[in-house]
């Protein structure tokens, strides 16, 4: 807890000493911090900046005038008039010897070689060992923190005897080996898997010369509840905790920082190449976003994505029924030719929502100017940020969408509705993490139990489709308890006020099933004071009440103060919205499709993901892709666009925040950027105004058409500057009267389950990451269908079983998942639009062609799987 001294001292300046030089203090810092910032060079194996000193490795240890010892400077907090020494005779003597006995229990060979200089040219190739020996043999020879610790100390023999400790080498578990035997016990990964990341999935077990880092009873991570962020890998500072794709590789020869694009949050990442050759993929620092943070996608998959063996890399075109590959002229061309032969309203246009602003920007004009089409959409429409601006819209409000992650982790009240952070947003999660070890109250409100549960204050299991029952219960008892004067003044509260008051709160229960007491526990921690924030997921969306539960979540952030946050899904799904409302709307996504099927849709421009049409083909169909998929077989012409690594442009993450993409190698074959597809396609048509020659030009004409994104500029390049989407100054809000309906989750017997949506981000473009990379495929499938274990044995299902979900005709299949996280009488199956038909949810997705929250529950039986 932090005390009224320790902010004093904060605030104060101090002038310290090191090596007699004089140095001004601001804020508490640790003398190594101090040093670090100075250039003063203190050795240290322990520390990190993202987490708490340690003081375990003892190399870092100087001399404090007036002080006993040789304290560790990591763990020293500075003091005014400090006179400090970093390299006396005697603590460098004194750290030789530790670092000797460090280097007693890891292999030093090489460390201390005296022709260590000469050996990596020659001896590289050896790193495909399957033991690592020596420095040679090791994939972080190079860049290990260990080594540069021996050559800065002059280490070049040792006294002790050297103990291999014969530890096996764990390759249970996907993307990293770990081999203790070059553990050098610092606790990082330890440290920052409590610390950070809050999975505490590995500890230290046994003490002494024993001592090891391990699992809870030695299972592999998996088990323990791992999610493979990566972030033990990153701290580790020898080559323990190896990632398994670069151990042959060696040393990257440039990095470029870019976007990562498999989530809303727009995580910064480090990108290693080789030779132009992806290498690796770290998160950055100082990410705006990320702080340093990364998750499992992007930091294990973005080489797999871009070198897949599904990538398109030439342009084709049908031919007496075959697709053949032919040349970018003739290819665009032909697709010209028969575009011309379509009316407007005949074609549709499908976007896609990981794609930059500009390609966005552009396939809109050229929809709408150019082939005079208003049919176009994309599945951003699908998240949770789409529904609720169409809601704000339709209600008249103008509610402010912007904001910090580092607000999150500010936050003392946060209610987390109908989404599993750790799985959709896994960065995002780790500020709700930060906040509640602050002293936040965390509530999560949903009928599975997620991963952030055991952080929470209050688990609301709640029945489904049943939150805006239970959020107006908590806004009545708000009320109930005391008049909230700044609510009072907003437009509408007594009109709410009275709706409520018809409220039956002893029906809440009943309708609910939360307690009376989890209820009063809830609306106690809603009465707190400070900054409050509402995360809500599509688990608020899905339902027939959805409309109503945002009403009720709207009227209740009124009563508390509490900014709204909406998860858009897609990288880009906040700035591909902002830029649509700039243009015309006409069919939207479900339209399109059921117009497919009508053939009143007769050319389909499919430049992002779309269900399978498996017999529905339009009279002409265009493919613009990366990756290969199952309507590809149907297509009249393809054209094959580059992955994010190959292009640059810009993304507006969740936050509202103007992201810079970078180009990190050239694009692979004769693939090109999405911008440069349709500027020459617009072009040979004839269209006017798409003479583009780089995204920077398309940017210049989009600010004039975009008010949103009118602050773009090259300040984004820029270090330190932030640029955010342009908001209306005022947020109009006012409270929104009751129109509540009793929700219905009642089944019949022939169908007995009803059938929840988990929209996986799990994919990119057109590939499913789970089946694309055996490690994703092994820590979470796109096609488990989950269930808990009462109906699963009630059914006489297996884990692992394939089975078949769905009600009449209407059929998909998937693997069982059993999982006490899901509740009794429900199965949830991932919504992944660019999966395989059979696999495919969108069949069992809402029929209806114009509703706002195309997602809903739906009753469903379970088949056995033929």
């Amino acid at each position: 807890m932090v005390t009224k001294k320790d902010l004093i001292g904060a605030r104060k300046k101090m002038k310290i000493t090191i090596d007699n030089r004089e140095i001004e203090v601001e804020g508490k810092k640790t003398l190594l911090e101090v040093a670090r910032e100075n250039d003063v060079f203190i050795p240290s194996l322990c520390d990190h900046s993202r987490l708490a000193p340690f003081s375990g490795c003892r190399l870092c240890i100087v001399e404090i005038k007036g002080r006993r010892g040789y304290p560790p400077s990591c763990g020293t907090y500075v003091e005014d008039g400090m006179e400090v020494r970093t390299k006396t005779p005697k603590i460098q003597k004194l750290r030789k010897q530790i670092l000797e006995l460090i280097l007693s229990e890891h292999p030093n060979a090489c460390l201390i070689c005296s022709e260590k200089d000469q050996c990596d040219d020659y001896k590289s190739t050896i790193r495909k060992v399957g033991e690592t020996t020596g420095c040679v043999l090791c994939s972080n020879n190079g860049r290990c923190e260990l080594q540069d610790v021996v050559e800065a100390l002059d280490i070049k023999e040792m006294s002790l005897p050297s103990l291999y400790r014969n530890f096996e080498i764990r390759k249970d578990d996907p993307f990293f080996d770990r081999n203790y035997n070059l553990c050098i016990l610092c606790g990082r990964c330890v440290r920052i898997c409590h610390e950070v990341r809050g999975a505490s999935t590995v500890t230290f077990i046994y003490r002494g010369t024993e001592a090891v880092v391990s699992t809870v009873l030695d299972r592999t991570l998996l088990d323990s509840g791992c999610q493979f962020c990566g972030a033990c890998v990153d701290v580790c500072p020898t080559g323990s905790l190896a990632e398994r794709a670069i151990r042959p590789e060696g040393l990257p020869d440039k990095t470029v920082k870019t976007i990562c694009p498999l989530c809303s949050l727009g995580c910064e990442l480090d990108v290693e190449t080789k030779r132009g050759r992806i290498l690796r993929s770290v998160p950055s620092a100082n990410g705006a976003a990320n702080q340093g943070q990364a998750c499992v996608k992007g930091r294990f998959t973005v080489k797999d994505l871009v070198y897949s063996p599904q990538r398109i890399i030439k342009p084709l075109i049908k031919k007496k029924g075959e697709l053949e590959e032919v040349d970018w002229g003739v290819a665009l061309d032909f697709v010209a030719r028969k575009l011309k032969k379509y009316k407007g309203h005949e074609m549709a246009v499908i976007s896609s929502p990981q794609a930059t602003n500009e390609e966005n920007y552009l396939i809109q004009k050229f929809a709408q100017q150019g082939l005079k089409t208003k049919n176009i959409d994309n599945p951003a429409r699908y998240s949770p940020l789409a529904c609720y601006l169409d809601w704000t819209q339709e209600k008249g409000l103008s509610p402010r969408l912007n904001f910090k992650v580092k607000d999150i982790s500010q936050a003392k009240i946060i209610l987390l509705l109908g989404a599993d952070l750790t799985l959709s947003h896994p960065v995002l999660g780790l500020s709700v993490i930060e906040a509640v070890k602050k002293g936040a109250k965390l509530v999560i409100v949903d009928p599975r139990e997620v991963c952030l549960n055991r952080h929470s204050s209050q688990w609301i299991r709640i029945k489904p489709g049943t939150d805006s029952y239970f959020l107006n219960s908590l806004s009545r008892m708000l009320l109930d308890e005391e008049q909230p004067k700044d609510a009072s003044k907003i437009k509408g509260f007594e009109s709410f006020k009275k709706s409520l008051a018809k409220m039956d709160m002893t029906k809440c229960s009943e309708i609910t099933g939360i307690s009376e007491e989890d209820l009063k526990t809830t609306s106690r921690i809603m009465l707190e004071n400070g900054p409050a924030v509402f995360l809500f997921g599509l688990g608020l969306t899905q339902h027939p009440s959805a409309k109503d539960n945002l009403t009720a979540l709207w009227n209740l952030s009124l009563l508390t103060k509490a900014q709204v946050c909406p998860l858009s899904l897609e990288n880009n799904t906040r700035g591909e919205l902002e830029i649509r409302r700039s243009f015309k709307a006409g069919l939207n996504f479900n339209q399109v499709s059921q117009a497919i099927k009508k053939k009143s849709i007769k050319a389909l421009y499919l430049a992002g993901p779309f269900p399978s049409l498996e017999k529905n083909k339009p009279g002409f169909l265009v493919i613009q892709d990366s990756y290969m998929s199952e309507n590809m077989k149907l297509a009249d012409a393809v054209l094959p666009s580059t992955t994010f690594a190959e292009t640059e442009g810009t993304y507006v993450n969740l936050e509202g925040r103007i992201q810079k993409l970078n180009r990190v190698i050239e694009p692979l074959g004769e693939a090109r950027p999405d911008w440069w597809i349709v500027s020459q396609l617009a072009q040979r048509m004839g269209y006017q105004g798409f003479a583009h020659k780089k995204p920077s030009q398309i940017l210049k004409e989009m600010k004039k058409s975009v008010p949103g994104l009118a602050a773009v500029s090259d300040s984004l390049s820029e270090k330190g500057i932030e640029v955010f989407i342009q908001e209306e100054k005022e947020e109009k809000g006012k409270f929104i009267p009751l129109e509540y309906k009793l929700p219905s989750t009642k089944v019949r017997k022939e169908i007995p389950f009803h059938l929840l949506f988990d929209y996986s981000l799990d994919y990119y473009r057109s590939v499913s990451l789970s089946q694309e990379i055996k490690g994703m495929r092994i820590i979470r499938d796109s096609r488990w269908i989950r269930i808990n274990p009462e109906d699963a044995e009630k059914l006489k299902l297996s884990e692992g079983e394939l089975i078949e979900v769905g009600s009449g005709s209407k059929r998909i299949k998937g693997v069982a998942k059993i999982s006490e996280s899901i509740p009794i009488g429900f199965i949830v199956a991932s919504f992944l639009l660019n999966e395989k038909a059979d696999f495919s949810a969108f069949r069992l997705s809402s029929g209806s062609d114009s509703d706002s929250f195309p997602l809903q529950m739906r009753p469903v039986k379970i088949y056995r799987g033929k």
